[in-house]
């Protein structure tokens, strides 16, 4: 299952300025209320998830904030992200704001920017952070039912991991079919962490991810 390499990315620039004081993991979602029903059920919640995945690949720009508990013991890491299409990323980490263009991570740090290569495949999954069908052919997809956040009514779908992992995602699917949180729980190196992102402003045509000054020029050789 994916968000791994996303989140290691925001834990590097994190620790460039140390992670938050220690604080417990999120109490559940509350469950949505008559004045902002909750969606139908899904007749197959494996399809409401496959179908979410391709709709969140298809939007033009998003807001979403990140939140990191366990990235070491005791610890929550936060941070935000702007997407803006094509490949535009502008991150608020502890360590500064951070932005990323096509393949280049713009990495600020001590009052300089260092322009750094990204692996290939790793700004996929922000655009499709749900699994792919080939993931979900061996796995359980459950409808946990209707939930709210931040007033938007939801309904909620798990998926346990392979047996043995630990591992459990839970989607948070809007009535439009878009999602709007994912939640991951899992255990790294025997110590467990709980990774969440919650998204807003889906297609904000206001939202906006400015090239990071001086760096930006040599590398995109003007083309902004």
């Amino acid at each position: 299952m994916r968000l791994l390499p996303l989140c290691s990315l925001i834990l590097a620039t994190a620790l460039l300025a140390g992670c938050e004081q220690p604080t417990p993991p999120p109490a559940n979602v509350p469950l949505a209320d008559a004045a902002h029903p909750a969606a139908p059920p899904a007749a197959d919640p494996a399809s409401a998830v496959l179908e979410a995945s391709r709709r969140f690949a298809s939007l033009r720009s998003f807001h979403a904030e990140m939140t990191l508990h366990g990235a070491q013991a005791g610890q929550v890491v936060r941070s935000g992200m702007d997407f803006v299409a094509p490949d535009r990323y502008r991150l608020e980490t502890p360590a500064g704001v951070q932005t990323i263009i096509g393949d280049t991570f713009f990495l600020q740090a001590a009052g300089r920017m260092q322009q750094v290569p990204l692996p290939a495949g790793t700004l996929e999954q922000w655009r499709s952070p749900l699994p792919s069908e080939a993931r979900l052919q061996d796995l359980r997809v459950e409808d946990g039912g209707p939930a709210d956040i931040d007033g938007t009514a939801t309904r909620v779908y798990r998926i346990d991991g392979p047996a043995g992992s630990g591992e459990t995602l839970q989607y948070w699917i809007g009535g439009d079919g878009l999602p709007r949180q994912i939640q991951r729980d899992g255990f790294n190196k025997q110590q467990p962490y709980r990774i969440t992102l919650r998204y807003s402003r889906l297609n904000d045509p206001t939202l906006q991810v400015p090239p990071p000054g001086d760096a930006a020029s040599p590398v995109l050789n003007g083309d902004l």
